[in-house]
Formats: C-alpha cells, sequence, structure tokens
C-alpha cells in the first residue's frame, strides 16, 4: 500500500474486499520504494478476489470507545475477584483479561501475545502475519514507540478476530477448496500478465523480490474467500426494500445522491518533505509530472500510470489531502501533503462539475444501496456478538483498549458510502 490520498472504503455493487480496506500505515523507506510495484501487484491480486460476486465490501472498521461499568468494578472489588491463579484462572471462573476482568493483567507464557479457546498465538505467529500485511498490503508497523504499541494492539485483535470467523465458518461447513482460490489467482495473473507459465513464472518472482510467497498469498485468497461467504451466509438475506422506502430515503439524502464536484488528479508518493519538495522543484522546472512519478513514487498502484489516481470526489479522499486537492486550480500543483503513508505532491488534471441527483436515474442504484446497508448492519451486529462471546485473553501489551469493539483493521465489516469506491494514494 503505498502513499496516496484515502478515499472513502467503499465500492460499487458486487465489489468487495479487502480491504483493505485498507489500513493503517507508515510508508516505506525510499529504499523500499522500488519494490512498491511488485507490492501495488499483489495488492491488486488481493482485491481481485472481491470481483467474485460479493455484493459486500471488507475495509476497515471503526468501533467506538466504552468504558467499563462502574457497577462491574465496584462488584469485582468488593468480592475479592482481583485475585486470580498463576493459571490464569480467576477465582470466579473468568480468566483475567477477558469480561468483567478485561482490565486485570493476564496471565500468559512469555512468548504469547493472546489465547483463543485452547490455541495459544505467539508472538513470533504475529510478527509472521505483520509480515504479511506488509508484503501484501504495504502496511507497515510504526517505528514510534507508542504508535508502534497501538498497531500490535491492532493486529493482534485483527488477526484474533480472523481466527473467530474462520471457527465460525468451520461450524457453518463453509469452506473454500484450494483449487478455488488457485484458480481466482491464475484469473488474476492472465489478466493483468497473460496466459502460460511464463506470466505466470514473472508473478512468482514479484512476489519473492516483495519478500512473500506463492502460498502466502493463496492463503490470503482463501481466508478472503472464506469471509465472502461467510457473510453471505450471515446477512445475504435481508429482503426486500420497498418503493416507498427508496423514495424515503431519495428525499432524505437527495444531496449527497448527486455527483459532487469530481477531479481527475495525479499524484506522487515519497517518504519525506524534502523528497517531496525536490519532486515540486523537479515538475516546476519543466519534467514531465509522469516522469517523476515514474521515477520516484512509492505508490506501485499509480507509479506505471504516471501516478495518475483516476477521477475522484472530496469524500473519497482522506480529509487533509482532499481539503488540499479541491482547493487547486484546474492544471495547478499542490504539496507537499503528509498523509499517513507518507509526502504526497499532486497536480488537477481535470475539475468535473457537480450534478443533481434524479431519482429515476438511481432508484434502482438507491435501493441496491439500502440492502447493502441492511446487510452491512446485520454483519455487524452478528461480529459483534461473535467477537463478545469469544474466549479470547490478550497478553498485556497486546491487549486492546476495548477488546469487545469491532477492529480498526481487515477483514472485520463490509462497509457502505454512497457507492463510490475509495481511491487511497499508495494502494
Amino acid at each position: 500500500m503505498s502513499d496516496e490520498p484515502e478515499t472513502s472504503y467503499d465500492e460499487p455493487e458486487n465489489a468487495a474486499t479487502e480491504d483493505s480496506d485498507r489500513t493503517e500505515a507508515a510508508v516505506e523507506s525510499e529504499a523500499a520504494g522500488g519494490d512498491q510495484q511488485h507490492r501495488g501487484m499483489i495488492h491488486r491480486a488481493i482485491r481481485f478476489v472481491a470481483r467474485a460476486g460479493k455484493s459486500v465490501r471488507w475495509p476497515r472498521a471503526r468501533g467506538g470507545r466504552a468504558a467499563v461499568a462502574a457497577a462491574l468494578v465496584v462488584a469485582l472489588l468488593a468480592t475479592g475477584g482481583y485475585f486470580w491463579l498463576q493459571s490464569g484462572r480467576a477465582v470466579f471462573g473468568t480468566y483475567a483479561g477477558e469480561g468483567v476482568l478485561s482490565f486485570v493483567p493476564a496471565w500468559l507464557p512469555d512468548d504469547v501475545a493472546f489465547r483463543y479457546g485452547e490455541n495459544l498465538v505467539t508472538e513470533e505467529e504475529l510478527d509472521e502475519h505483520t509480515d504479511m500485511l506488509r508484503s501484501l498490503y504495504g502496511i507497515s508497523a510504526p517505528s514510534d514507540g507508542e504508535e508502534r504499541q497501538q498497531f500490535d494492539k491492532d493486529v493482534a485483535k485483527s488477526y484474533a478476530v480472523s481466527l473467530v470467523l474462520q471457527r465460525a465458518a468451520q461450524q457453518r461447513e463453509i469452506s473454500v477448496p484450494d483449487k478455488q482460490a488457485r484458480d481466482t489467482l491464475t484469473r488474476f495473473v492472465s489478466d493483468r500478465l497473460g496466459e502460460g507459465p511464463e506470466a505466470y513464472n514473472q508473478f512468482i518472482q514479484s512476489l519473492s523480490e516483495q519478500g512473500t510467497s506463492e502460498e502466502v498469498v493463496l492463503d490470503e485468497l482463501k481466508r478472503r474467500l472464506l469471509i465472502a461467504e461467510l457473510s453471505d451466509a450471515v446477512a445475504g438475506d435481508v429482503g426486500k426494500v420497498t418503493d416507498q422506502e427508496v423514495e424515503k430515503a431519495f428525499d432524505e439524502r437527495k444531496e449527497e445522491l448527486g455527483t459532487p464536484e469530481r477531479r481527475a488528479i495525479s499524484n506522487i508518493v515519497v517518504g519525506t518533505e524534502d523528497e517531496a519538495e525536490r519532486v515540486l522543484e523537479q515538475v516546476r522546472s519543466g519534467t514531465p509530472f509522469a516522469e517523476v512519478a515514474r521515477e520516484v513514487s512509492l505508490d506501485g498502484s499509480t507509479r506505471d500510470d504516471g501516478g495518475d489516481l483516476g477521477t475522484v470526489s472530496e469524500r473519497q479522499l482522506e480529509e487533509s489531502y482532499a481539503q488540499v486537492a479541491f482547493e487547486a486550480e484546474q492544471g495547478e500543483l499542490f504539496g507537499p501533503v503528509k498523509n499517513q503513508h507518507g509526502w504526497n505532491v499532486g497536480r488537477v488534471d481535470e475539475i468535473h462539475s457537480p450534478e443533481p441527483a434524479e431519482f429515476d436515474e438511481i432508484k434502482d442504484q438507491l435501493a441496491q444501496q439500502l440492502r447493502t446497508e441492511a446487510a452491512l448492519e446485520k454483519w455487524r451486529s452478528w461480529l459483534g456478538e461473535r467477537i463478545a462471546e469469544a474466549d479470547i485473553v490478550y497478553a498485556d501489551e497486546y491487549r486492546p483498549e476495548e477488546p469487545e469493539a469491532l477492529p480498526t483493521m481487515p477483514p472485520t465489516s463490509p462497509s457502505i458510502s454512497n457507492g463510490e469506491p475509495t481511491q487511497q494514494p499508495g494502494n
């Protein structure tokens, strides 16, 4: 995941995924930037799963902040529940680190990040999961102490929830054959690089150069496909939407349903502000923007296209980037702008004026939007219940502030906006 403005994490109907929804990450150093081209291709391979006909997309979901109820704290301390055995079992049969004891230090072996049921997930396994996020999605661990601590907690929770989802799929006898994942990957490679062993070997080589392997990609594809199947089983049938409901939604959302101002933007992502200033100097001195982008941009998904980010609306972009990009005039350079992925230098290539919504033109799309929102709500409710009832105990340094809240890393819940795909620089 390279560095570009972040667009709202939603895709049109029949898109699912990822999410990649992409997740909160620090940009790689410039030295690592050369590998972004491979990362972009790998990332697109993962997103390719979404196009299997699923109507729900998997992005980052942001959980709210909840406090431990004062009554529970009083009750706990009053009954002496603070004391627990070395095995981790509290005197009332509850583990430290879970339920009303979620704020109490949990006893786990030194090398264990968390326990799910009878399974102990070690720090080494979590490090391998973090390596997968980096190599496939460009999500790198921050170097800063506090940010790194939060990152480790987010990764642990995301991994734990993925195990919860896998167990739920097994209980429903949902499985993804190896052949299905391999066929999905093969189709992607054929579409992007052509058919035949030479094209496939080229893709495998790109995986190696990015520090990952075909096996890791296939495992991730299987996981995404499994979650897509599970989401269909849980929230696929939400019933019909009536004409009255569609008309009411149109009246309430008329402003936001119109086509907003959209801009065609080119973007270059680099690692430091000084590098961004040098990019500006190069372009202003006459070097074509696309040429500079191909030479220095860390965004593997747009670099080969000369930094072409596409045509996007303001709400599709990360706020800090959008504010600057939508204040610039057509043809004007803007930046440097720092976002979660690095330093951005952009250019507004075209400006498209907003257009009001017409009911007859969007009623079918709006009906689908309402069905998707209903599916999203059903999924989030179901997932929240699964997380709340899951037997997960985190080691102190990996325990999230709100263990039962929905995680902030994919894949946890489908997301929906106004149907506009997210176009984040660096993805």
